[in-house]
């Protein structure tokens, strides 16, 4: 499962044909937008077509936008055309899409990044808040929702060498999900809370057997997005793992939250 950009791909009619087959008349909106070559001459040039894709399968989609049905220059950018199909939906798709334009967003320096929705309680799951209601282009009232753009500061976390205990260890499954095994050996640090009231959760790197304590040093931190706690990533050797290493390895279950890895 991977992101990619349509304006990068090397087969935009494979996408195309997929988006056309969905069942919501916006994506039908788009496709001729992408068929006509006009989705920046409507959205902005900087607009790209953002694509949740698993082989030659497309999962989910969105567009990260200078402009939106909104149209006030002074709010951009938009995350527009979220859609996953049936088949997908239930596991978080769409966060994988959203946190993708959210790095976006953090790499061209924007400070918030909007969407503009019907739904009430969807976008709330992930990060993103009401802000007020507003008229769209077609002369619509709907609903405008806000994520700010934010930039952490764990220079007290990374370096520090701690210790503790592995409750979930490489090879288990999880408690309430039994199809879940665990890549990597799971636990936390002793004596440390994290704002959910539980100790600080941690990935431990550095051995390929399943383990029962650990002492190590923190190389990183997952911070997530839309859940109240970050996840500490510990090396047992105090080497740092590369960036692909750690976020291949703790894929199994971030795949489920959007999040920001600082090394």
């Amino acid at each position: 499962m991977q992101v990619i950009k349509y304006s990068e791909s090397d087969t935009p009619i494979l996408w195309q044909e997929q988006i056309r087959r969905s069942d919501w008349r916006a994506a039908q909106y788009l496709y001729q937008l992408l068929q006509e070559n006009k989705l920046k001459e409507q959205y902005g040039e900087k607009t790209e077509l953002l694509l949740l894709t698993e082989g030659d399968t497309l999962m989910a989609f969105c567009t990260f936008a200078e402009q939106d049905e909104i149209r006030d220059p002074s709010l951009t950018p938009w995350v527009g055309f979220v859609y996953t199909f049936p088949e997908y939906r239930g596991a978080k798709r769409m966060g994988k899409l959203l946190e993708y334009a959210y790095l976006l967003a953090k790499k061209e320096g924007y400070p918030t990044l909007y969407v503009s929705s019907e739904e009430e309680g969807l976008y709330e799951k992930y990060g993103f808040t009401f802000w007020k209601k507003m008229e769209t282009m077609w002369g619509e009232e709907t609903q405008v929702f806000k994520l700010p753009v934010v930039e952490m500061d764990y220079t007290d976390v990374i370096g520090r060498t701690v210790k503790g205990t592995i409750d979930r260890p490489l090879g288990s499954a999880h408690p309430n999900h039994p199809d879940m095994i665990y890549p990597i050996n799971y636990g936390y640090v002793d004596g440390i809370m994290s704002p959910d009231g539980e100790e600080q959760d941690v990935y431990v790197f550095g051995t390929d057997h399943p383990i029962a304590t650990y002492e190590g040093k923190v190389v990183g931190v997952i911070h997530r997005l839309n859940d109240c706690e970050d996840k500490w990533i510990v090396s047992l050797d105090g080497i740092t793992p590369d960036r692909e290493t750690i976020l291949s390895a703790i894929a199994f279950q971030e795949q489920y939250y959007m999040s920001e890895l600082y090394l």
